[in-house]
């Protein structure tokens, strides 16, 4: 069966699309690149890694705790979000009663839904205080792992369970 006349000028519109996503990336990144290159020259590559911490005012640039927070929280929200949403999608795939499956799967599609700055905004507003009342600082590694669980947690119990 050949692709029809649409189907070919839709591929080449796609191909196009991503052509110019791919420049985009491209011209952004130069873009960073070019604007950091000062700066980079200035202080150097180990000391921006290796100062004692981040003051750009005070000409300490230290990448690596943001690095490290970084990568912990996406391993914390990882390990948390895998296993709920995993038995999350089998419990509804299989155990749940269909009433009770359909109504779930909405409530988890309604929560994939939410935009990621409303969420961080709530994590924000909402549980970095909490958490800050309970054991300070708020603004911690737990309320990360917490905010970005509770974002990912919708895509991975969406997955669809196959036989």
């Amino acid at each position: 069966m050949s692709p029809s006349q649409s189907d070919i000028v839709l591929l080449w519109i796609l191909r196009l699309l991503a052509l110019i996503t791919s420049i985009i990336v491209v011209l952004i990144t130069g873009f960073l690149l070019l604007e950091a290159l000062p700066i980079l020259r200035q202080v150097g590559w180990l000391r921006f890694v290796s100062d004692r911490s981040w003051h750009p005012v005070e000409g300490l640039y230290n990448l690596m705790p943001m690095l490290w927070g970084s990568l912990l929280v996406t391993l914390g929200s990882v390990l948390l979000a895998a296993p709920l949403g995993i038995g999350s999608a089998i419990f509804c795939q299989y155990y749940a009663p269909p009433l009770v499956g359909g109504f779930y799967r909405q409530l988890i599609e309604l929560l994939a839904g939410i935009p990621s700055v409303v969420y961080g905004f709530w994590g924000l507003v909402v549980l970095v205080p909490l958490i800050g009342k309970l054991q300070p600082p708020g603004a911690s590694l737990l309320a990360g792992i917490a905010i970005l669980t509770l974002m990912i947690l919708p895509t991975i119990a969406l997955g669809r369970v196959t036989n």
